[in-house]
């Protein structure tokens, strides 16, 4: 009796662990068939920390509620497709799209257009360090540099445009793909990268990101 309930615990564990998570390999390719190495793949607007190998393939883990694989390439642009719980896909740059490329080097963001009605590629730049000089805290640099975010002078973080009901909390705070409690000991000079998700965006975290997610990539 005892060895039973040790195997069907052991065996509920790898069920709940494997729970809404699938497992998908694909491939990219340009319009001559050839492989594009160093494609990110994105998971609506959030990037995996995936990339294509030097063959164009990929595998990356897609939680439950993603809707759509995003593939980005500095060179040939953003391709977008449906994802209907497939185990694999493939994807072919036809062109380079020039509307769709950002600066080499620069931090990309994907984020969803309701104008358009498709997801975008939109290049954050880069900080210089004369910029985050001038900022003293990570709070200060939120509100110089962010774009719809308040931050009250006793650093509590709002963002625009989230529901009233929930305006009262706090956002989400992911530093480097880890959720943490608070960002106080972040240094601008430090950061790379700062990007906010709101609405379906935010929905990749659940209830943790109803009031909004703020997003922090920090440099290594």
């Amino acid at each position: 009796m005892k060895i039973s309930k040790i195997l069907l615990t052991i065996c509920l564990s790898f069920v709940f662990f494997g729970y809404g998570q699938n497992r998908l390999t694909g491939k990219v390719v340009d319009f001559n068939n050839k492989p594009v190495a160093k494609a990110k793949i994105y998971l609506d607007s959030i990037y995996s920390k995936v990339t294509t190998d030097k063959n164009g393939d990929f595998e990356v883990s897609i939680p439950a509620k993603v809707g759509t694989i995003n593939v980005y390439s500095h060179e040939y642009g953003l391709l977008s497709s449906k994802y209907n719980n497939e185990n694999k896909m493939s994807f072919v740059f036809l062109e380079a799209d020039q509307s769709k490329k950002t600066e080499k080097g620069n931090d990309v963001s994907i984020a969803y257009s309701k104008s358009e009605d498709k997801y975008v590629a939109k290049s954050q730049g880069k900080s210089t360090q004369s910029d985050k000089s001038n900022y003293n805290t990570i709070y200060d640099m939120i509100r110089g540099k962010v774009p719809g975010v308040t931050v009250s002078r006793d650093h509590k973080i709002t963002i625009q445009g989230v529901s009233s009901i929930n305006y009262a909390s706090e956002p989400l705070f992911v530093v480097d793909g880890m959720i943490v409690s608070n960002i106080d000991y972040l240094i601008p000079n430090n950061v790379k990268s700062i990007r906010v998700l709101k609405g379906a965006e935010a929905s990749y975290y659940g209830s943790q990101g109803s009031s909004g997610v703020i997003v922090i990539t920090t440099i290594k």
